[in-house]
């Protein structure tokens, strides 16, 4: 009677689990990064990259859930490749997880607008892009209101004509494609493209001055197509402006 022990046939069949669900990782890893980019080129629509969004998140997880079993069956000195599979499938999914999470928390809980302006009785208008947007009014001022109460007018110490200048300057550190830069009446227009699915999303910049001799800007980010919420890109982009905008202003 054979005593052929069974160990390295279990060892066997570990690797082999192993291995698939570290292809399934790598499977889940490259749908997730081709999804926004097949929508971006128009290969497919937003719905369809959603769902291959969804379908990376689920198929990701399940072979998180493989490689941290591994982690515990397949120790070094049973398949140091089976042990090093485990923990290499883990640093790539796991981040990948966490985008998607956030990606997903974002689309959920933004607000269902995508037209933030800091001027919510008169926003900027858009003149030169084209963007056919009309501002919703007052429902859309009272959702902005409640999650982005922050979005207020940006209050300089420079005088319009310099704050004109600054604000062309952010406008092509950017990289975004200025449309249109009025001196005459303080009126800029820019348009960014989303990095991962390519939607065009309009700037319009109004800049007044104050009684102090300072300057006023108001600034109106939206999407330019679509409907529903915008994941609170706009709202981001407004923030990120100010932001680099004001240490100039300030200097």
């Amino acid at each position: 009677m054979s005593n052929v022990s069974p160990e390295p046939v279990t060892r066997t069949h570990m690797n082999k689990i192993v291995v698939t669900g570290f292809v399934l990782i790598v499977l889940s890893v490259v749908a997730a990064m081709i999804a926004p980019l097949g929508s971006r080129i128009g290969y497919w629509d937003y719905t369809a990259a959603v769902m291959i969004l969804e379908w990376a998140a689920y198929t990701g997880t399940a072979s998180a859930l493989i490689c941290l079993i591994g982690t515990f069956v397949v120790r070094p000195r049973n398949s140091r490749l089976g042990f090093f599979l485990t923990l290499l499938g883990l640093a790539i999914i796991i981040p990948t997880l966490l985008y998607l999470m956030y990606w997903k928390d974002a689309e959920e809980n933004a607000p269902p607008i995508q037209d933030i302006t800091t001027n919510t009785e008169n926003p900027p208008e858009f003149w030169a892009a084209p963007n056919a947007r009309v501002y919703g009014g007052a429902a859309v001022a009272t959702y902005q209101k409640e999650a982005y109460p922050y979005i207020q007018p940006l209050l300089l110490p420079v005088p319009p004509d310099k704050a004109f200048d600054y604000a062309i300057e952010v406008v092509r550190q950017k990289g975004w494609d200025l449309l249109d830069a009025n001196r005459k009446d303080m009126h800029i227009e820019a348009t960014e493209s989303t990095f991962w699915f390519g939607f065009s999303d309009d700037v319009a910049i109004n800049i007044t001055a104050t009684d102090s001799g300072g300057s006023r800007v108001d600034m109106r980010s939206t999407s330019r197509f679509g409907s529903g919420g915008d994941g609170g890109t706009n709202a981001r982009r407004i923030r990120s402006f100010f932001a680099t905008l004001k240490p100039k202003a300030d200097k």
